[in-house]
């Protein structure tokens, strides 16, 4: 029965991550193919300004122009992900988004890097000061997040191995 369960649960979480793949190159495409960097394709007044930016580094821009070193290290991050998801089997919903949208978020901006040498970012803040980002950069944002909460308030696993320690 585990099985069955781990293995719907699988396929669950790769259709999200498909999904989230699918959009992130969607919108991805339609920028690159409708528009010329820096221009300001529109806005969601007093959110966001959709702006064309390419980034050649990583979060913030650091390592910029190391786009083929930041390209490998996303596909190994990916097959580590990927590893770790059919070794430990995890069995929470919070867990298994995590590592879901770590994976798409991370295999979004890989396929950037590697196949054009930029990452192509278009969603900028209006209310706060905060580099362009797109929606891979969400999906690694927000599965970090849920990866934070869960080791810090939920991972019983992890809590139970250091009060032994003590």
């Amino acid at each position: 029965m585990k099985n069955k369960s781990f293995a719907a649960a699988t396929v669950i979480w790769a259709v999200v991550a498909a999904l989230i793949i699918a959009a992130d190159r969607i919108l991805k495409l339609v920028v690159m193919n409708g528009y010329e960097e820096g221009t300001v394709m529109g806005e969601l007044p007093g959110f966001f300004d959709f702006i064309y930016v390419r980034n050649t580094g990583a979060a913030f821009s650091l390592f910029s122009d190391m786009t083929l070193l930041l390209g490998i290290v996303s596909v190994l991050f990916c097959i580590c992900v990927a590893v770790y998801w059919f070794i430990r089997k995890p069995k929470s919903n919070m867990k298994r988004a995590a590592v879901a949208l770590l994976f798409a978020g991370a295999l979004g901006n890989a396929v950037d890097r590697i196949f054009y040498g930029f990452v192509v970012d278009f969603i900028s803040l209006k209310w706060f000061d905060f580099p362009v980002f797109n929606i891979a950069d969400m999906s690694i944002v927000i599965g970090a997040v849920l990866a934070v909460v869960y080791v810090i308030f939920l991972d019983r696993e992890t809590k139970n191995e250091h009060d032994g320690e003590n």
